[in-house]
């Protein structure tokens, strides 16, 4: 298994591990429940890290690619960018979740204040983490960037035609 397969099967964890972490924190402090909050700082905490070797698979990825025909560097750069943004935010959001369980440890309530700014931190990081995904689709995926071309059948005559997309002034090389 090569750094590329590493990074896109290993990238699906913090994308979809964010919200439903986000969801179970909630959960815990909609229902005022010490233990599903408590569970909920530990899962942040636990994204937080497996987030962390997720980033570093990234960079042996894209020097697989670089001498790839098709490689677009721009979008490669984007979607870097993103992802440390995104690497901020969720080490943050796991560093306030390992606050919560510090602070709540021993029988202690967990502060709500501690509960609210780790959801704050979570909620922010899914939304970078969706924009992180998009920008790394983009790279490999011509069909979902913006101002791309879609081929359509042209009804009854078995020719495609293009039909042009909105255009995007930020997506030039």
């Amino acid at each position: 298994m090569d750094p590329v397969h590493l990074h896109l099967m290993f990238n699906h964890l913090p994308v979809i591990g964010t919200p439903i972490v986000v969801a179970l924190l909630l959960w815990g402090i909609v229902r005022g429940s010490r233990e599903i909050s408590r569970m909920a700082l530990a899962a942040a905490v636990i994204l937080a890290a497996v987030t962390y070797p997720v980033f570093l698979t990234g960079e042996p990825a894209e020097d697989r690619l670089e001498e790839a025909s098709w490689v677009r560097e721009r979008l490669i750069h984007d979607h870097e960018e993103r992802a440390e943004v995104a690497l901020v935010a969720v080490l943050v959001a796991g560093s306030l979740g390992a606050l919560g369980l510090w602070q709540s440890r021993k029988g202690r309530p967990l502060p709500r204040a501690t509960a609210l700014l780790t959801l704050g931190g979570l909620v922010l990081s899914a939304g970078l983490f969706a924009r992180t995904a998009l920008a790394g689709g983009v790279i490999r995926h011509e069909e979902i960037r913006p101002g791309a071309v879609q081929t359509v059948a042209e009804e009854g005559t078995g020719r495609v035609a293009p039909q042009p997309r909105d255009n995007d002034p930020d997506d030039r090389d």
